[in-house]
């Protein structure tokens, strides 16, 4: 493990903010695509309104065929704003309180594995540094888990 000072833990921040600030992105846009879309536009047309590229505008669709079209605001969502935009993290503990949260279960037969809930969305966030520990201990208390 790597020991940081403060510039460094400052840098990790930053690279962490940024990576957030992508995913968001990627959910603004696919909502973008998936608005058009639905206006009976064809990808061509979808790639100059949005300014992209037709096969990018492809594999978006793609995407969100993969997702049954849910593109809703979920947990891990509201945590990548949080931290990409410096939301306040008492409004995200209040925000994360709020969900109605699904929890993991193992895969329906013949499937192996497990399909995660809504919850494992935060545990993840906990894992990859946008959710601190009292964070997600406040959030748990505030849903009875």
């Amino acid at each position: 493990m790597i020991t940081m000072d403060s510039s460094l833990a400052a840098m990790h921040h930053q690279a962490l903010q940024r990576q957030a600030r992508q995913r968001v992105d990627l959910l603004d846009e696919l909502r973008a695509v998936q608005n058009v879309a639905r206006r009976g536009f064809n990808q061509r047309d979808i790639a100059e309104i949005l300014v992209t590229s037709q096969p990018k505008v492809h594999r978006m669709l793609k995407a969100i065929e993969r997702r049954n079209g849910n593109l809703d605001l979920d947990p891990e969502e509201v945590i990548l704003r949080a931290f990409a935009y410096d939301t306040s993290r008492e409004k995200l503990v209040a925000d994360l309180k709020a969900f109605t949260y699904s929890f993991g279960e193992d895969a329906p037969y013949p499937h192996e594995g497990r399909v995660p809930g809504t919850w494992d969305q935060v545990v993840a966030a906990v894992a990859q540094g946008f959710l601190t520990e009292a964070e997600f201990n406040m959030v748990r208390a505030g849903i009875g888990r």
